[in-house]
Formats: structure tokens, C-alpha cells, sequence
């Protein structure tokens, strides 16, 4: 990491800092955390376009929901 860090103290239920400590170790979590907190923002940067478009253009119609649901089976 070329950046300067920030330190952050945080709270987490115990089951879910186990877990991640044993995906990734001690030394991985940090970049985890960071990976986590860029995905987390993007997300949120998303959809904030999509109630943009909402807002200008009007809600989907189901032949657009349906299509994107064919265009993305996994989603």
C-alpha cells in the first residue's frame, strides 16, 4: 500500500470477526477491511444512481426487469 493509513477501532459481533480472521489471518485484515469498505461505497454510489434514474425516468417496466434478469441468471 503506497497511501497513507488511517487507524479505525471498530466493533464487529464475535462470530463474524472469527470468521474473517480465518479466511484471511492477522496480517490480511486490514486490506480485507479496506477492500470491503471500497466494495461497500461503490455499492452505495450505485444506488444512489439508480434512484437518480428512478426519480427522472420512472421505475422499470417488468419486460426491463425481466430482461435483465435473463441478462443476469445469477443475480
Amino acid at each position: 500500500m503506497g497511501q497513507p493509513a488511517a487507524k479505525f477501532s471498530v466493533s464487529v459481533p464475535s462470530e463474524l470477526a472469527a470468521a474473517v480472521r480465518k479466511r484471511v489471518g492477522a496480517r490480511g485484515l486490514s486490506s480485507f477491511v479496506a477492500r470491503a469498505l471500497e466494495h461497500e461505497l461503490e455499492r452505495e454510489g450505485l444506488g444512489a444512481l439508480l434512484e437518480e434514474l428512478e426519480r427522472k425516468l420512472g421505475p422499470p417496466s417488468k419486460s426491463d426487469i425481466a430482461r435483465a434478469r435473463r441478462a443476469w441468471p445469477k443475480r
